[in-house]
């Protein structure tokens, strides 16, 4: 996705910058991401099918934004 498209289409249950953490699906269970934050590097959108997702730092492509959790880390 284009940043263009994201802004077109941004949705306001993430934001850039924000962290997260997955719950609820398959990736969610795998070792490496059991707990990690993920920070958003995009804001939330609409997909061309429809559904919310996000892009996170260091994950390779769209997530859907159903299997995440807002966390407000303490500094």
């Amino acid at each position: 996705m284009t940043q263009e498209y994201i802004n077109q289409n941004k949705t306001n249950t993430f934001q850039k910058g924000n962290m997260v953490v997955m719950h609820s699906c398959c990736e969610s269970r795998l070792e490496q991401y059991k707990g990690k934050l993920w920070e958003c590097l995009t804001d939330s959108y609409l997909d061309k099918g429809g559904q919310e997702c996000v892009h996170l730092k260091g994950f390779s492509g769209a997530f859907f934004c159903e299997y995440l959790h807002f966390v407000n880390p303490k500094i």
